[in-house]
């Protein structure tokens, strides 16, 4: 059986990968600005929009490691 993921915001710019299925807390990771839209999970990413001095920006995030994939302007 393959894991699932979650994502969650846990504070100003940083947010939490739980495992679903025990609820454990997995990695964290942090993008800056204010959040505008996600995080949506799809598959073995995340994606995260911010918003920071009036420009969107949206961050694709590896999940379970909590690296950095893609950024693009939103």
């Amino acid at each position: 059986m393959s894991k699932t993921y979650t994502v969650r915001p846990e504070g100003p710019g940083r947010y939490v990968i739980i495992d679903t299925s025990t609820g454990a807390y997995v990695n964290r990771f942090h993008v800056p600005g204010e959040l505008v839209n996600g995080p949506i999970v799809s598959g073995d990413s995340c994606t995260v929009v911010t918003k920071s001095s009036n420009l969107n920006t949206g961050y694709v995030i590896k999940i379970p490691t909590g690296f950095l994939i893609n950024r693009f302007s939103a």
